[in-house]
């Protein structure tokens, strides 16, 4: 799911979104739009507008002034890029572009801290070495098995056919003086030259990446759920005390997500 689809999301929970729509004309300092159709000059100062596609995509500006009689706004300050009728934008009411990626982040980096993704890695093992780095990213190691190479078959591979998973006695994880960390093969238990240029799966559990600009499907409904309990939060002192009910409700519904989201530490810690 893309950023702006969790946005658009997060809003819908929070009854945070005006509308939605692509500008008919713009200029330097506003634009027209018919989906913005509101019979009040004042009705749509003072929110965000913010534009997520086409040209002058990223740019999020305050709404200075609102011309019913043709749908045009005013913004501060200037547009970087016009937008033109390529442009997608949506419009908040109560929380402006920067809660909702304060939000988004902060739900992210509670998942950081109570999910781990399953992750295979491949290496293969030489005659002469007991030490190998720790594949990137790993927080946990579970199994280390020998798997055939190319198109070999299991039976067809002596050492594999007979030793598929290496048992825990046979490794351990240790820290190097660079600072990382080392799969060490114990040479009282395993003789590497049994299993020289041999293949293994690396079997544990990595942090989730958000990196890109989409997150997994499994993570959304919480990332959408903790950030709407999150904004929510900010507004209980106000005299509106449906705030407070909202933030209830939705951080009620991310904690029971956790229980789905979080998965066993399984294996050897990297630490």
């Amino acid at each position: 799911m893309a950023t702006i689809t969790i946005y658009e999301a997060i809003g819908r929970n929070l009854g945070d979104i005006v509308t939605k729509g692509i500008p008919t004309s713009g200029t330097a300092t506003g634009m027209d739009s018919n989906a913005l159709m509101h019979p009040q000059s004042g009705q749509l100062k003072g929110r965000e507008i913010y534009f997520y596609e086409g040209e002058g995509a990223g740019q999020a500006r305050t709404i200075t002034n609102f011309a019913p009689a043709n749908n045009r706004i005013t913004v501060e300050p200037d547009f970087t890029t016009i937008p033109t009728a390529n442009t997608r934008f949506i419009l908040f009411d109560h929380f402006k572009t920067e809660d909702y990626e304060n939000a988004m982040n902060r739900a992210i980096g509670q998942i950081r801290l109570i999910h781990l993704d399953e992750r295979v890695a491949t290496m293969q093992l030489v005659a002469t070495q007991y030490e190998y780095c720790v594949p990137s990213g790993f927080e946990y190691i579970a199994n280390i098995r020998l798997v055939p190479s190319g198109n070999t078959d299991y039976s067809e591979d002596d050492e594999v056919n007979r030793i598929t998973e290496l048992p825990p006695r046979y490794w351990s994880i240790e820290p190097n003086a660079a600072g990382s960390y080392m799969i060490k093969f114990d040479p009282r238990k395993i003789d590497m030259e049994t299993v020289d240029k041999e293949w293994t799966h690396v079997i544990g559990q990595v942090k989730p990446d958000f990196s890109a600009s989409l997150i997994a499907e499994e993570l959304q409904e919480y990332v959408i759920t903790r950030a709407s309990a999150i904004m929510a939060s900010t507004r209980m002192n106000e005299t509106d005390k449906s705030w407070y009910s909202k933030f209830r409700m939705f951080k009620d519904d991310a904690d029971k997500l956790e229980d789905y989201l979080f998965k066993h530490r399984r294996g050897r810690a990297i630490k």
